[in-house]
């Protein structure tokens, strides 16, 4: 029987083995971050879809640092993506706070009506704007107990439901082609004292179940690595 026994440990694989190991942990809490910030970008995506119509669901996004590798420190955000800019944080804003617009020195909002048409891409189209697009002065028409309106008179709807003026050429024109179009006046801007915001869409519940879930995707990560 030995009396003893020899022990040799190669120190430089095990600092090669360790040192893999750790990168690989580090590897799988990238993963982990990157992965529960896409899941936050689509519940808020969906939930968005869901409270707010239109297109506003498609602003979100999401990055993470670094995309992929060890890290000791990775983080991820989600945010609203350029270039929607400006007026879908804004909606965004509208959309999930409470809160309320107003104009300034006690004046109207004035609210395109679909009949307005199409908006400038960086800021809402104003009623002098849409007077000097179509060269057609607006009325204003004084509804109690309900929104004033500015209105066109002599107008026809056109393309996509856009109210035109109606103008002695265009009328010659249709009489040619054998077509008549009837005048009418037509609502273009509602004008309302006060704007409340709708305050439907709840994002940080979202963001905090998230969150809540992310020591999950980390166990995830780190069986794949089997």
């Amino acid at each position: 029987m030995a009396d003893g026994a020899d022990l040799s440990i190669d120190s430089a694989r095990l600092d090669r083995d360790v040192d893999r190991m750790v990168r690989q942990y580090l590897s799988a809490g990238t993963m982990a971050v990157g992965r529960a910030a896409r899941r936050i970008e689509k519940q808020l995506e969906a939930a968005t879809q869901n409270a707010v119509p239109g297109r506003l669901w498609r602003a979100w996004a999401s990055e993470s640092y670094p995309r992929q590798g060890p890290a000791r420190n990775p983080s991820a955000e989600v945010f609203v993506k350029r270039p929607a800019g400006r007026r879908s944080i804004g909606a965004m804003t509208f959309w999930s706070q409470p809160g309320e617009i107003r104009g300034s020195w006690g004046q109207f909002l004035a609210i395109p009506l679909p009949a307005a048409g199409p908006r400038d891409r960086k800021r809402n189209l104003t009623p002098g704007e849409w007077e000097r697009r179509t060269g057609q002065r607006l009325r204003f028409v004084y509804r109690r107990g309900r929104a004033s309106l500015l209105v066109a008179d002599g107008a026809v709807f056109g393309r996509g439901g856009v109210a035109r003026p109606l103008t002695e050429l265009r009328a010659a024109r249709d009489g040619k082609r054998g077509r008549r179009r009837y005048e009418a006046t037509i609502p273009i801007f509602a004008l309302m004292p006060v704007v409340k915001f709708r305050n439907t869409l709840a994002i940080e519940p979202i963001v905090r179940a998230g969150e809540s879930e992310l020591p999950i995707e980390f166990l995830h990560a780190v069986r794949a690595l089997r």
